[in-house]
C-alpha cells in the first residue's frame, strides 16, 4: 500500500474518532493538558485542540520552552499549572502530545477523556476513553491539523500548527510527504512567510541558554564506539539544545541535569540523521533497567530516571553501544544472507 494511502486512512479514522469525542464532551468543561517543560509542538497542537472545546482550559506545568513561551504570546494565551485546578469542577482532561504521566504527573487521578499524541509506545501508561496515536508522524501538530476540518483551522491556528510541525520535525529528518502537504496547506491559511515561522519554530537561545550551552560543553566527555562518535555531559539547563548543538560535531548526543525536587535525573538525547539506534529505545530500555520512564523519537528523546547523572550517562551509553553492536551484527547477517544468495543465483544460472 502507498505510504499516502495509508496516511489517508489514517487519517480518516482518526478524525471519526476526534468527532466522537466531540460530540460527547465538545460542550463540557474540560481541561486541555500537556506534558511538562512545554515546546512549540505540544503548545501548538493543545492550543489548536483548546480552541475546540468552547468551555476548556489550557494547561501545563514547569517552564516552557523559548519558542513555547514566544507563541504564547503571540496567540494571547497563559497555561495554567494543572495544580490550580480543582478535578471536581471538570468532566477530565485531555492529554496532547504526551500519553506518560512522568512527563505530565498532575493528571493521575484524573478522568482521562482523551489522548492525542505521536510519540512511541514505550513508557506509555496513560489510558483514555478516546485514543488518537499515530507513531508514525513526525508531530503533534501533524495530527491535530489532519483531524481538524480545514474550515474550523483560522490564522491563529494554522500559524501555531505550522510552526509546531517545522519545530517538531527535526528540520524535516522525520517527514513524511503528508507532512510537507500538511504544512504548505496551513501556510497558507496562516498567510505568513516561511521565515517569521521559522522564527518561532528555531528561536536564536537567550544569553542564560547560551552560558547553560557552553557550560554544557565545559563538560563534555565523548567516546568512539560501534563507528559512533558518543558525546555526554552534565547541563544546569537546556539540555535539548546542548544536545542538539553539539549533534553538529558527534553523531550522538546524552545531556542530563539532576532534579533535586523530584530526586531524579533528566536526560536529552539528540543524533544525526545518519545514525540507525533508535534513540527512543535507548531511553526506555535505560528508563526499565534503573527505573524511570524513557521514549520519544529515533533522532530526539529522552528520560527521566532515577539516579544521578553520572550513572545515568555511562548507562545511556552502554545501551547505545549494546543496540548498536547488535544493530551491526543484523546488517552483518542480511549482507552475508545476500552474498550466499548471489552466488547460488549465479551458479543456477551457469547449470
Amino acid at each position: 500500500m502507498p505510504q499516502n494511502q495509508g496516511n489517508e486512512e489514517s487519517n480518516s479514522k482518526d478524525k471519526a474518532l476526534f468527532e466522537k469525542l466531540l460530540a460527547k464532551y465538545g460542550k463540557a468543561k474540560v481541561v486541555i493538558a500537556t506534558h511538562n517543560r512545554a515546546d512549540v509542538d505540544a503548545i501548538s497542537s493543545s492550543y489548536s485542540v483548546h480552541r475546540q472545546f468552547p468551555n476548556s482550559i489550557l494547561c501545563t506545568r514547569e517552564e516552557m520552552t523559548e519558542g513555547a513561551k514566544m507563541l504564547c504570546a503571540k496567540l494571547g494565551i497563559e497555561p495554567k499549572p494543572l495544580t490550580e485546578l480543582n478535578k471536581n469542577n471538570f468532566s477530565g482532561i485531555l492529554v496532547v502530545d504526551t500519553s506518560a504521566y512522568t512527563l505530565v504527573p498532575d493528571a493521575k487521578n484524573w478522568p482521562i477523556l482523551g489522548i492525542i499524541d505521536h510519540h512511541r509506545a514505550d513508557g506509555r501508561d496513560i489510558k483514555g476513553e478516546f485514543e488518537i496515536i499515530d507513531e508514525q508522524s513526525p508531530s503533534a501538530a501533524e495530527i491535530v491539523a489532519n483531524i481538524l476540518d480545514e474550515k474550523d483551522i483560522d490564522e491563529n491556528m494554522a500559524f501555531a500548527l505550522s510552526i509546531g510541525i517545522i519545530a517538531d520535525g527535526a528540520r524535516f529528518k522525520s517527514a513524511r510527504a503528508q507532512t510537507f502537504e500538511t504544512l504548505a496547506r496551513l501556510i497558507k491559511i496562516s498567510k505568513t512567510e516561511y521565515a517569521e515561522l521559522l522564527s518561532y519554530a528555531e528561536p536564536g537561545p537567550k544569553d542564560e541558554a547560551k552560558i547553560a550551552i557552553l557550560k554544557a560543553m565545559q563538560k563534555l566527555n565523548y567516546v568512539y564506539a560501534s563507528g559512533y562518535i558518543i558525546a555526554t555531559s552534565e547541563g544546569i539547563s537546556n539540555e535539548s539544545d546542548s544536545a542538539s548543538l553539539i549533534t553538529e560535531a558527534a553523531d550522538v548526543a546524552f545531556i542530563a541535569k539532576w532534579k533535586d525536587e523530584t530526586k531524579e535525573t533528566r536526560i536529552s538525547a539528540r543524533a544525526r540523521g545518519s545514525v540507525m539506534v533508535p534513540l527512543n529505545e535507548v531511553m526506555s530500555t535505560v528508563a526499565k533497567r534503573i527505573g524511570g520512564a524513557g521514549g520519544g523519537h529515533p533522532k530526539a528523546a529522552g528520560a527521566a530516571v532515577k539516579c544521578h547523572t553520572d550513572e545515568a550517562l555511562k548507562r545511556c551509553v552502554g545501551t547505545f553501544i549494546e543496540l548498536a553492536e547488535k544493530q551491526e551484527k543484523i546488517n552483518s547477517d542480511i549482507k552475508y544472507s545476500q552474498a550466499i544468495d548471489a552466488k547460488l543465483d549465479e551458479k543456477d544460472k551457469e547449470s
